[in-house]
């Protein structure tokens, strides 16, 4: 009987994520509708794992509150609200890496930067890839202080960030944040929690500068496709 529970959690978790990434890269249209029935003959399951995953991304935002599983639009509103929530975690949790970081936590991030380095360089650009590195690297900031109530709620404002900044074309951006990112990971290593806290906020509000510049020109030809 614990197998088969064990399944049914990590089919739910896998169809979750699944239905999630598509949402993120935007495959499944904001103001779409997602079909319970069409879900379930997809990934061949009965609606009972198909009802759980959707109930997790209703939780998180992703879908309406309500029925007939609406995916949840894009708006400048719900962007700007999202960036604001975003900035106050993401300035907590540099303030807290900087001041607790261990040589393990370092090398982390070091590593994480070279593997943007090589995506970034690699003729087969991939945005979704270098996108979940940019996670990763905010992500394991977060995780520096072994604050994981701050690390939760960074990656859930994080992932609403996420389809904004890659519906406004973050490619255009890709070379600056890796440099951004060096900026940040330098001062973490100063334990300066001043300076560190100042990159950080420039640094959002560089990719911010980029969203807002394209949002509504872009909002505008989702809605006439």
């Amino acid at each position: 009987m614990s197998r088969q529970k064990n399944y049914k959690k990590n089919a739910s978790y896998q169809i979750y994520m699944n239905i999630k990434n598509r949402i993120l890269n935007l495959e499944y249209k904001p103001n779409g509708i997602l079909y319970e029935d069409e879900l379930a003959k997809e990934f061949d399951v009965s609606r009972t794992p198909i009802r759980s995953a959707i109930q997790n991304l209703k939780n998180e935002g992703f879908i309406k509150n309500e029925s007939g599983n609406t995916i949840a639009p894009l708006s400048l509103e719900e962007y700007i609200m999202i960036y604001q929530i975003r900035e106050h975690l993401e300035l907590l949790s540099i303030e807290i890496a900087t001041l607790n970081w261990t040589d393990n936590n370092i090398v982390l991030l070091e590593e994480n930067l070279h593997k943007q380095k090589t995506l970034l360089y690699n003729k087969d650009y991939q945005p979704i890839a270098f996108l979940k590195l940019d996670r990763d690297f905010h992500g394991s900031i977060s995780e520096i202080g072994g604050n994981f109530l701050l690390q939760k709620e960074l990656l859930k404002y994080y992932d609403l960030y996420y389809r904004y900044n890659y519906f406004c074309g973050f490619k255009n951006r890709k070379d600056y944040a890796i440099v951004e990112h060096e900026n940040l990971l330098t001062l973490i290593k100063t334990r300066n929690v001043n300076l560190a806290k100042a990159e950080m906020k420039d640094h959002l509000r560089n990719v911010n500068n980029q969203i807002i510049i394209n949002l509504a020109s872009k909002l505008n030809e989702l809605a006439h496709k």
